[in-house]
């Protein structure tokens, strides 16, 4: 994956305003599962992605750090948070948009701050890791 600090422009709004600021507490909520800050980090990278293919990266982010093998009812675990809980979650407040029917996942034009606070919680975990 390529640095997300690199993104394209069209994702990340010039100014404030473009969905949650850092002062929003819903924000916060929503960053404060791991999933749904890779989620984002993904999407910082990609743009957009399908909802399959988003939960066979964060399947396999999940299994670099815990076991080697993943199963397939590792991955459908994934892929049933994602639609019911993460996904939802991050579209109700304005960071991505889903649309269940044709299955894409979509970023929203954010914050700069906002980007660059994903962006840094996911290194500090890979941090953390070490």
């Amino acid at each position: 994956m390529k640095d997300p600090r690199e993104r394209p422009k069209s994702a990340v709004s010039d100014a404030a305003g473009g969905g949650p600021g850092l002062a929003d507490d819903a924000l916060y909520h929503a960053l404060a599962a791991r999933e749904r800050r890779r989620t984002l980090y993904v999407l910082l990278d990609r743009g957009e992605c399908e909802t399959a293919e988003l939960a066979t990266v964060l399947t396999g982010w999940d299994a670099s750090e815990t076991e080697p093998m993943v199963g397939p009812d590792d991955r459908r675990a994934v892929l049933t948070r994602l639609h019911h809980v993460d996904l939802p979650l991050l579209a109700d407040i304005g960071l991505i948009t889903h649309d269940a029917d044709d299955g894409i996942v979509r970023l929203e034009r954010i914050d700069p701050s906002v980007a660059d606070l994903v962006v840094d919680s996911i290194e500090a975990e890979d941090a953390d890791e070490r």
